[in-house]
């Protein structure tokens, strides 16, 4: 399944690529994004999915710790056994320490989600440093993952990441729960265990709103997943299996312009 997942995505981006050899830019005059092509450009800082052995999945979550919804989500864990991966808001971390610490005693990973989830424009090191800082005070680990709000990425994006030495974690494409929509549980179970495929990096949110649906929906997926020998890691737990991809797919390279100056504090 994870073979027939990527060589879709291989074809629509051979399509691309021809299109791009004769069309280089769009009627915008932007050059033409993908998942792989940033994961090409990038020189795999930014990751969607993991080629893996094993049946694994990374089970992510945005925007916590919340005090209500985020120790729900705990609690459906631990029934099975299952780790995840929190990508959390630097001001809610600072709000809510006693949260984080749980989620680290319990053996998950936490990820840098900015300091106040900023727009693309006003994303810098000071927003990655600062929630850094905020994981560090609460609970004594470095985060070494960053996803930027919205999993957009630019170039200014990639060099923020270099610069406060971060992996770019975002998530493979067809697992994406859009839970923060409220679309209900059932849309949210489907669309995991519909799709879920080894290696998928699977989005869900644990705060930013009303994550009720979220937790209900957690507890349905892990049942079922389990039931079919899915195992539940941390995205690090899943970088470290990676094998080498059976295929690559020439992307188009636009030219290399200079990273951005750093921005002024």
């Amino acid at each position: 399944m994870y073979a027939r997942k990527r060589l879709g995505v291989a074809i629509l981006m051979g399509i691309a690529l021809a299109t791009y050899q004769l069309f280089p830019a769009s009627a915008a005059g932007k050059p033409l994004r993908g998942s792989l092509y940033w994961e090409k450009r990038s020189k795999g800082l930014a990751v969607y999915s993991v080629e893996t052995n094993q049946k694994h999945i990374a089970i992510t979550f945005d925007d916590g710790p919340h005090p209500t919804y985020t120790r729900d989500i705990l609690s459906a864990l631990d029934a099975y056994h299952a780790k995840a991966t929190f990508f959390v808001v630097g001001e809610y971390a600072v709000q809510f320490p006693q949260v984080l610490r749980e989620m680290a005693n319990k053996g998950h990973e936490l990820g840098n989600h900015t300091f106040t989830h900023p727009q693309l424009t006003a994303m810098s090191p000071i927003e990655i440093q600062k929630c850094d800082q905020a994981i560090l005070k609460a609970t004594g680990k470095q985060a070494s993952l960053l996803r930027p709000p919205g999993g957009r990425i630019t170039d200014q994006t990639l060099w923020v990441a270099r610069q406060t030495k971060h992996r770019l974690i975002l998530w493979t494409w067809d697992v994406d729960t859009k839970d923060w929509t409220e679309p209900g549980i059932q849309k949210i179970v489907n669309v995991v265990v519909h799709h879920a495929d080894p290696g998928d990096i699977v989005l869900f949110h644990d705060g930013g709103g009303n994550r009720q649906q979220t937790v209900e929906a957690l507890r349905i997926i892990l049942a079922r997943l389990t039931k079919e020998g899915y195992q539940f890691v941390t995205v690090s737990q899943l970088l470290r299996e990676q094998v080498k991809p059976p295929f690559s797919v020439p992307c188009p390279q636009p030219p290399i312009t200079p990273e951005p100056n750093p921005p002024k504090e």
